[in-house]
């Protein structure tokens, strides 16, 4: 425990104290409230701060005095422990604040699932990918984490996945640190930050959105085939308004206007579980005149709860998107004979078709949830490929020797 902690060590202060030189220079550690809970705060020359896990009570403040007199007399006497391991509580038993690495990191990831809202399939991707890692790589106390050690796995990385998702771990990993600052025992120079600049750049992928010739095909395909004809007008309403897949899932008549001319995009569901959309952002769009009509005919056709889905599976059951990957986009789009595209790439389609169309950018940004930078710099040409260089010669008045 953290008390027993501090008593064992007066004795050892006391007796230093006694062999302290007289003229060093000192440092002055002070002890302040922070949220109702106290902490320290000096310079070595950096600022540093350090909580003790202690309310603000006489007693408490006491034992922050002895952390305070070891840290000062480290100083002077030479031993003062740049990583302030040697000065953060520990503590055993359930809320033990020594644990491995894994554990940590496990720990971070039912705090960002609560904090953020996580959707069970960024977890599983990208969170639990981390932790399994570092069970084979780093199954180590976290204190004991290094940027040697750190390196060492960021190297693995490097070697067998993607640049991007190589950074996008350490970041998690950078933010895992900072998470347990103040709540484990681990060192206060985080061993995984600027680690994500050994990685390179890597090339975006082309946005490759469909033509028009190919839309009309995937349309045509679906409301064609008798065992997928079920998901046309899914497919129709992606297509019109670019939107995401796991938002298009999550539309329910509550969010169709009165008179369909517009959706309100407040949530998505993925694997059968409803959270926010990808920006935790909801946003009111417009809707083309056409996908206005079919959702006004789906309507009078059944009536729905307002709580309904929009568009469900055969069964009813919210639509699962890797099975409409796989089982029904994929066979519709060879059986018409469109290059395959996964589904996801009906948003780019419609952002891109419609720039093309001459929509201002900051307009569809708005309604399909972008980035108004991120639209310009993606999207921007990515459908009318006409070159924007002026012609200064006239092939056809070239003679036909002059290529001789």
């Amino acid at each position: 425990m953290y008390s027993i902690r501090i008593l064992g060590k007066c004795s050892e202060v006391f007796n230093r104290v006694q062999l302290l030189p007289r003229f060093l220079p000192r440092m002055k550690v002070t002890i302040e409230n922070h949220n109702g809970r106290l902490r320290l705060r000096w310079k070595d020359p950096k600022q540093r701060t350090l909580a003790l896990g202690l309310s603000d009570t006489p007693a408490c403040r006491s034992m922050a005095g002895i952390t305070k007199n070891e840290i000062e007399l480290d100083w002077q006497t030479g031993h003062y422990d740049q990583t302030l391991l040697k000065y953060r509580p520990r503590s055993t038993g359930s809320n033990a604040s020594e644990i491995s690495a894994p554990e940590l990191f496990a720990k971070f990831t039912q705090y960002q699932a609560k904090e953020e809202s996580l959707l069970p399939s960024t977890v599983k991707h990208k969170y639990r990918a981390i932790e399994r890692q570092l069970e084979k790589y780093l199954n180590l106390p976290a204190s004991s984490i290094t940027k040697q050690n750190a390196g060492k796995l960021a190297d693995i990385w490097d070697k067998n996945i993607s640049p991007d998702t190589a950074r996008q771990r350490v970041w998690l990993l950078t933010s895992c640190w900072e998470f347990a600052k103040d709540r484990y025992h681990v060192a206060e120079e985080n061993p995984w930050k600027d680690m994500g600049r050994r990685f390179g750049r890597q090339p975006k992928n082309k946005l490759d959105p469909f033509d028009l010739d190919e839309v009309n095909s995937i349309l045509t395909g679906f409301r064609s085939n008798p065992e997928f004809s079920h998901y046309a007008d899914f497919v129709a309403f992606l297509l019109g308004i670019g939107c995401r897949i796991g938002e298009g899932i999550g539309i329910r008549w509550a969010n169709v206007a009165k008179d369909f001319n517009s959706v309100y995009i407040c949530e998505a569901i993925s694997k059968g579980v409803v959270g926010n959309t990808k920006t935790k952002e909801s946003r009111d769009v417009a809707i083309p005149p056409s996908v206005a009509a079919m959702l006004r005919r789906r309507k009078e056709l059944k009536q729905y709860q307002p709580s309904d889905l929009v568009f469900t599976s055969p069964k009813g059951c919210p639509i699962d998107r890797d099975n409409f990957r796989s089982r029904v986009w994929a066979k519709v789009l060879k059986d018409v004979e469109v290059r395959y595209r996964p589904p996801g790439k009906t948003r780019s389609t419609a952002v891109s078709h419609s720039l093309a169309g001459g929509a201002n950018y900051i307009a569809v940004a708005k309604a399909t949830g972008h980035s108004p930078l991120v639209m310009h710099r993606n999207y921007a040409g990515s459908i009318d490929k006409k070159s924007v260089f002026v012609e200064f010669c006239n092939v056809d008045k070239i003679p036909d020797n002059h290529y001789s």
